[in-house]
């Protein structure tokens, strides 16, 4: 939850919005404290919304609170009313009473407030109903469609927080500026270019969030909305302020990244109350002065801009608690840094800086140290006077070493030194019994250090992507390891000492040399997620099969030719990588695994196959990829699958689809491209359930391509219906129009051309037989090609066929008859 971009909301009592001042996460290295987020009978007279409204989360913290969420219609066991039923003393008609029990499994009431989750249903207008709840507090319709907002919404006098967060919405109904007791308004993430003068009319409103819009200015009224507290316009496309900010005197966050801000209007800075600025992402290169006067800041956010100093006024607030300058072209730190005696998050990644001052060695608070992506030859000892810092990023920079005096940094929590020069690491760092993280990837070790064998609470550990060859007998100790990343390294006989780590729950050994997996991997009863990727496996080790927890294997890239049946006793396995291997067939013995969910055999660089088997229909998978073999139909059985989900099989030499497809009604993602696809199944629109069609790269002419690229299935299904009988029309008139031209002799080679079975052409010559029934049985004998081929028997082979045997008359008439009726379609 990133809470430096207050776009989410939920209630709070107003003292813990003091906390979330200090709150800011990237993933990257910010400081994390969540807010648990929940609704109060005591709300007192200034709600505050600072966190994502999860409803799951608030029902669940009622359970907690052992006061279940009640839906519409329960009595509390206090003895209040809910929802809907304080609602029926106000109800005008009953026809309105139905239409709102509809979303009674949505309401619930927590407290005195009664709120209304209606977030990704898909919704492009407001539901009517919703307005007959006149008792509505919160009403939440995150993630829909919806692209206007009604009159009606005046209705609801009682709503305090009005979100509608991720819609559709280009203009803000004015209307909405008439309810007298909202609190919060959330439209981030929409489409809105400009907010009316009349929201100032919303005198109670303490949150205004508007990140994400088009806003290319702000209007003056807002700073006449001075109970506002929270103010988000992240993401926007800003170039200036009003001077009226300056009346936002209880304003406490103000977010204003990403936006295309050159420089910071003074006025702002006269907002004493402001506890947390947000400027990143902008154009600046410079402060103004009077940010001096904003002592009681903070968190100052200002990454991601073009700064090349940081700016002298900065050092004088000695309240800040975050200084964020990540992503700009800072050459240097100044020893004025050392007034900032509060700081505890030191972010400057991504700048240019070849040295720390020692002064900011002395800041004793840092717990959070980011200079990943700068030039930093080496790091000083006196690292070890920050002994509070939980968390050390150094990636990306020159470093041949780390200082032994790092392990006295006694409260470390994660250390980050990838891509740089590392060889070993100091003895001392074993001493970091609070080290959880340890990233060494992209360095150059030989070997694991033998110190991180000391390190006992270690849980992840990256070591991708060195010269690493073998793995220390210490490395059994660390009792409480969960992941570990040995990929991209030269490892050519399994550790034995990675199995004694019974903790294990990924392992990652991809992009190696290994041939053999030894059977002490048996002990590693808790791993879930095994990564062989890559490697020299001639087959699947049976050791794995005793791995009774695990759900993911990757065996791709190896030099596999069978998977044995005793693949079926891997219960809890749910994915399966099986790409590029030597198969020569699809190996059936996969269709037994009981838990199999996603099945990928993508062979672009390994032995095509060229079908799959009858079997499949056993096959349980939801997700199957068969991209890049040299399939040239699906088989008939594939609508036995009928947990199939997802079939990927581009890149195949696929010309025809069965009909069976299109039983598949659960289908929802179908990718077939670059194959040799010439027509779709008369029914193909009967896959009412599929979401995402790929058909590019095809030769599709019936439907033609610029009909399916638009992946809508009912021009898809007009167009075949009428295709199928344009064609089936012509194909009559093409066989009566052949009856007369050929002798028994002709009908003979080209029935056996068109590989129809002799017992077939035997019965054909009995039932109509002499020269008098010679039509006829021509006529009967090029519909029973027709009825036996199916999809495949088509006029194009017909003319090829008559071409083949050199019946060039008739060709020449099916081709004529072929183009006239094309260009009377057109």
């Amino acid at each position: 939850m990133d809470l430096r971009n207050p776009d989410n909301i939920c209630f709070v009592k107003w003292p813990i919005l003091l906390m979330a001042l200090l709150l800011h996460a990237h993933l990257r290295w910010r400081s994390i404290l969540f807010l648990r987020c929940y609704l109060t009978t005591q709300i007192g007279t200034a709600p505050e919304f600072l966190a994502s409204p999860s409803l799951s989360d608030l029902r669940g913290k009622a359970t907690d609170m052992g006061d279940r969420p009640q839906s519409a219609g329960e009595t509390k066991s206090s003895g209040k009313k809910s929802a809907v039923d304080s609602k029926s003393k106000g109800e005008k008609s009953g026809k309105k009473s139905k239409k709102a029990t509809k979303l009674t499994s949505q309401l619930y009431t927590q407290g005195n407030k009664v709120c209304l989750e209606l977030n990704n249903k898909g919704y492009r207008e407001i539901p009517t109903s919703i307005f007959d709840i006149r008792e509505l507090s919160c009403l939440f319709l995150l993630n829909n469609d919806i692209d206007r907002l009604p009159d009606d919404l005046t209705l609801l006098e009682n709503l305090e927080a009005l979100v509608l967060t991720g819609n559709n919405i280009h203009v803000v109904n004015r209307h909405i500026f008439q309810l007298p007791k909202l609190q919060v308004l959330d439209i981030s993430n929409n489409e809105i270019s400009t907010i009316s003068s009349e929201i100032s009319t919303l005198k109670s409103l303490t949150q205004l969030l508007l990140n994400g819009n088009r806003l290319e200015q702000v209007p003056t009224t807002v700073g006449d909305m001075t109970q506002l507290r929270v103010l988000g316009l992240n993401d926007n496309l800003l170039t200036s302020l009003p001077d009226s900010f300056s009346n936002l005197k209880e304003l406490q966050i103000l977010g204003l990244e990403r936006n295309l801000l050159e420089f910071l209007n003074p006025v702002v800075c006269q907002i004493e109350s402001l506890r947390r600025l947000g400027l990143s992402g902008n154009k600046m290169t410079n402060l103004p002065h009077e940010i001096e006067s904003m002592t009681g800041l903070q968190q100052l956010l200002l990454d991601d801009n073009q700064f090349e100093f940081i700016p002298i006024q900065v050092f004088w607030l000695q309240e800040l608690v975050e200084l964020s300058m990540c992503g700009n072209s800072l050459t240097e730190v100044i020893s004025d840094i050392e007034n900032m005696t509060k700081l505890k998050v030191i972010g400057l990644s991504n700048n240019k800086l070849s040295d720390l001052p020692q002064e900011m060695l002395k800041l004793t608070q840092i717990e959070i140290l980011n200079v990943d992506n700068n030039l930093l030859p080496s790091l000083s000892e006196n690292i070890a006077n920050l002994y509070c810092m939980k968390e050390l990023n150094l990636g990306s920079n020159s470093l041949t070493e780390l200082p032994d005096s790092i392990g006295l940094c006694c409260n470390l929590e994660s250390l980050n030194v990838v891509n740089n020069k590392l060889t070993h690491l100091p003895i001392e760092l074993g001493e970091l019994l609070k080290l959880h993280t340890l990233v060494i990837s992209q360095n150059e070790f030989t070997s694991i250090p033998v110190c991180v064998g000391a390190l006992r609470v270690l849980t992840v550990l990256l070591a991708e992507d060195n010269q690493i060859s073998e793995v220390p007998e210490t490395f059994a100790g660390l009792s409480f390891l969960k992941h570990f990343n040995l990929s991209v390294n030269r490892i050519s006989s399994f550790p034995l000492a990675i199995c004694q780590v019974h903790s294990l729950e990924v392992l990652d050994v991809s992009c190696n040399n290994l041939v053999a997996i030894p059977e002490e991997i048996c002990q590693l009863n808790n791993l879930e997620i095994l990564n062989l990727k890559e490697n020299l496996l001639e087959e699947i080790p049976p050791q794995l099969y005793c791995l009774s927890k695990l759900r993911g294997l990757d065996l791709s890239d190896n030099s596999l030719s069978d998977v044995p049946e005793e693949v079926s006793l891997m219960s809890c396995l749910r994915e399966l990588d099986l790409s590029n291997n030597k198969f020569f067939e699809f190996p059936k013995t996969v269709f037994a695994v009981p838990s199999l969910e996603t099945l990928r055999f993508d062979q672009s660089n390994g032995h095509k196959i060229p079908n799959l088997p009858d079997e499949i229909e056993f096959c349980k998978v939801k997700e199957l990829i068969v991209s890049n073999n040299t399939l040239r139909t699906l088989p008939k059985t594939i609508n036995g699958m009928t947990n199939l989900i997802s079939l990927y099989a581009d890149h195949n030499e696929i010309w025809y689809l069965p009909d069976s497809l299109c039983e598949m009604q659960q289908l929802q993602l179908l990718h077939l491209n670059s194959n040799q696809l010439t027509t779709l199944p008369f029914n193909f629109d009967k896959l009412i359930c599929l979401r995402d069609l790929r058909l590019y790269d095809n030769q599709l002419k019936v439907p033609p391509m610029d009909v399916c690229v638009s992946g809508v299935m009912q021009p898809i299904g007009f167009f075949l219906r009428k295709a199928f009988v344009r064609e089936e029309l012509l194909m009559e008139r093409m066989f009566n129009a052949m009856k007369d031209d050929l002798s028994k002799t002709d009908l003979r080679a080209l029935l056996k051309k068109l590989r129809m079975p002799e017992d077939q052409t035997f019965e054909l010559e009995t039932k109509y037989p002499g020269r008098d029934h010679l039509p006829e049985r021509v006529v009967q004998g090029l519909r029973l090609w027709r009825e036996h081929f199916g999809p495949s028997a088509t006029i194009d082979e017909l003319i090829r066929i008559t071409h083949i045997i050199n019946f060039e008359t008739i060709s020449l008439k099916l081709k004529t008859m072929k183009v006239y009726a094309q260009r009377l379609r057109l």
